[in-house]
């Protein structure tokens, strides 16, 4: 086991553990467990503040004696005008703990101190900045440590990608996803909303009646801008009927004309779902690219993984789309799937040669943390998962045989043999809308449950994030809701906004009921109500504390969170004149200024004197991890650990407390409506707030029993 100690400043945890966890793949680390300090037999002590930083590595002599090894100390780095640059010392953080780990391990990472899924998005950008693809290279190998093949190969890569980008006009236009979140069955490996078609099966119709609402709408917020491409999603879309596939490309093509489309996807995945009606359907209806993907050619794998399909379904559907004359065709496969080796990767690869796809993506399996094959990883613990730089070579030579070219590329968080995801294509069947999204290029409107609008600024810089709500009911029910989402950023925002079209009436209806309904975070401010904003806050108070004690966090962190937790929510007393010196209703107007409460609470808290971490805490308390957050859209580690930690607290004790508009959830009920969106959350916070919750009185927390006596 490692153990890594944060002195001090708890900064840069995720950077400094992914770089630990790619050097010792599958090793036990421990951060917040100090009785457990004896077990580890590698120490790694952080000590970080604005001025300076150090890092010490200490080895195991012992039961109870370590030894130093190696000890860094280093100045943070600053910007021109001399203050704190965060960015680039955390770069110099992750060069430092890299040679630290190289020198004493003797191993080497392909892809350096990296850890971010868009490596390529730095080449492109040096690229595009007039550099050579050797002075490229260059960079990237002092910069990031990347080892000589894989500098090339994302060079490589991006100029590949600028070549395709040169040809259209994404600058000006912008992209349509279209989420269909059902599935035959979920794979073990899949953490994306799919719902399985059984449970679902009668839902759909209504389902498909939202997202043409939602198509609809997109077509007229965005009508003085083209469309590039469309991509149809999920979950499996093939898992739609004829019919009802019918009815969706068909609301698509009525409202977009498609045959001026860069590129018009449906992802058919898997071949379970493909019948010979389906696909006529979808040629009908201009469709220029599809995805039918094996994953593996190994039956035995294909059981394991709960794909519902064999081989030979695969190769009939496959056949069968070329038929109905589909010349645009991907496959994807997963290289590290249980119990498969090398020659299964050359096997799978002559079946591919023999087929002749169009385009070939290649992932590396990652253990994702809302998948099955994580949540149950004791039952999958005798089978190896297996990937290497050998392996993805493979694949390399079968796709050069078949003169496809790499043309994207992304990584993900614990892949195995941490490498990479690659899309190879031949000339002019490349996936246009991959390397839009993945480079951030270019606007995606994506509508469906789940589904997540990027907003990509005329700079090319600010990038914002619009969900959808996951659940499919609530999707369903909350439609005008998620449309008045988009249209209120889009109004918000001049560089979005159509001045030509007036805005929709039955848009900006400003519907009491459905607004309160999503207002979980709104306390209401009137007399009878100020006692339950005081719960409120101590409930906040309690949790926070508690969580802090359980991730290791010393006494006087505690009691700042404390402290956050109980003036959290302070701004609102200067928007409550205006939200209810009137009327008892919340319209969109008065949304817009109850959003205002996290920073006019700061405000208020600064001018007291309050310390940094408490305003910290106050000010982005509203921050999701996943970057969907108010007020700055911060994401990951970048939103400071109090407010990571008031997030979850505040999610929890609004769920279990009353609202004008609907009665506190039970206990149950509340933790599961936190798990459908763990997205928001920082996974170790959440999990120390799960063992929290379930050790201790909840009502001493809560402080129910005072409330009813």
């Amino acid at each position: 086991m490692i153990f890594i100690k944060y002195i001090d400043k708890f900064d840069f945890e995720y950077d400094i553990q992914g770089i630990v966890r790619s050097f010792y793949p599958g090793e036990e680390m421990c951060t917040d467990k100090s009785e457990r300090l004896n077990d580890a037999r590698l120490i790694l002590e952080c000590d970080f503040n604005s001025e300076s930083l150090e890092i010490k590595l200490l080895e195991k002599l012992n039961d109870t004696q370590f030894k130093p090894v190696t000890i860094e100390k280093f100045k943070a780095a600053t910007d021109l005008n001399g203050k704190y640059d965060r960015k680039e010392t955390k770069n110099i953080l992750k060069r430092k703990l890299y040679d630290i780990l190289h020198n004493y391990s003797g191993k080497e990472l392909l892809w350096g101190t990296l850890s971010g899924i868009r490596p390529t998005k730095i080449t492109s950008e040096l690229l595009e900045n007039g550099m050579s693809d050797e002075e490229a290279v260059h960079f990237m190998k002092e910069n990031y440590y990347l080892s000589d093949i894989k500098a090339k190969e994302s060079v490589k890569i991006s100029r590949n990608e600028l070549n395709i980008l040169d040809e259209i006009d994404y600058k000006n236009g912008y992209s349509l996803y279209v989420g269909i979140p059902f599935c035959p069955s979920t794979c073990l490996y899949c953490s994306f909303t799919s719902n399985p078609l059984s449970r679902f099966r009668n839902k759909i119709d209504s389902y498909l009646d939202a997202v043409c609402k939602e198509i609809e709408f997109c077509k007229n917020a965005f009508a003085h801008k083209k469309i590039s491409t469309i991509y149809v999603g999920g979950g499996t879309p093939t898992t739609l009927e004829p019919y009802q596939l019918e009815k969706l490309l068909g609301k698509i093509e009525e409202c977009f004309d498609v045959r001026k489309l860069y590129e018009f996807t449906v992802e058919a995945g898997r071949p379970d779902s493909i019948t010979r009606e389906k696909l006529a359907v979808i040629k009908k209806h201009g469709v220029t690219r599809i995805s039918i993907n094996p994953q593996t050619m190994k039956d035995e794998t294909l059981k394991i993984i709960g794909r519902h399909h064999t081989v030979e379904q695969f190769i009939n559907a496959y056949k069968m789309a070329r038929e109905e004359g589909f010349d645009n065709i991907n496959m994807d496969f997963i290289l590290g799937l249980p119990d498969e080796n090398a020659d299964d990767i050359r096997y799978n690869m002559k079946m591919v040669e023999e087929l002749k796809p169009d385009s070939l993506t290649i992932h590396s399996l990652a253990l994702k943390r809302a998948a099955r094959l994580n949540f149950f990883k004791d039952k999958y613990k005798d089978y190896a998962f297996e990937n290497s730089e050998e392996i993805m070579e493979i694949t390399k030579e079968t796709a050069k045989r078949l003169d496809l070219e790499p043309y994207y590329l992304y990584r993900q968080k614990n892949m195995t043999g941490n490498l990479e995801n690659v899309g190879y294509a031949r000339k002019s069947r490349e996936g246009i809308y991959n390397i839009l999204i993945m480079e951030e290029k270019q606007t995606i409107l994506a509508v469906g449950a789940g589904a997540s609008t990027k907003m990509v600024f005329p700079d090319g810089k600010r990038i914002e994030r619009i969900e959808n709500v996951k659940d499919v009911d609530l999707y369903i029910e909350k439609i005008d809701e998620m449309i008045e989402r988009k249209n209120r950023f889009i109004q918000e925002n001049e560089c979005f906004k159509n001045a030509s079209v007036e805005e929709d009436d039955d848009i900006n209806k400003e519907d009491d009921n459905d607004i309160q309904n999503a207002a979980d975070e709104i306390i209401d401010f009137n007399i009878n109500s100020i006692p339950e904003a005081l719960m409120h806050g101590i409930c906040v108070s309690n949790l926070a504390y508690d969580i802090g004690k359980e991730l290791g966090l010393d006494d006087k962190y505690c009691n700042m969170l404390a402290m956050a937790g109980m003036v959290h929510d302070i701004g609102k007393v200067k928007v409550y004149a205006y939200l209810y010196g009137g009327d008892d209703t919340l319209n969109v107007e008065k949304l817009k200024y109850i959003r205002m409460h996290s920073k006019l609470g700061y405000d208020i808290l600064s001018e007291k004197g309050f310390s940094n971490d408490v305003l910290d805490a106050v000010l982005y308390h509203h921050e999701n991890y996943d970057g969907s957050g108010y007020p700055e859209n911060l994401a990951g580690e970048n939103i400071p650990l109090s407010a990571r930690i008031l997030r979850v607290s505040d999610v929890f004790a609004a769920l279990i407390s009353n609202r004008t508009y609907r009665k506190a959830f039970d206990f149950n009920t509340a933790i599961e409506l936190m798990i459908d969106e763990v997205k928001n959350f920082d996974m170790k916070i959440f999990l120390a707030f799960m063992r929290v919750i379930h050790n201790v009185d909840i009502n001493k927390i809560t402080r129910k029993e005072d409330r009813e006596e």
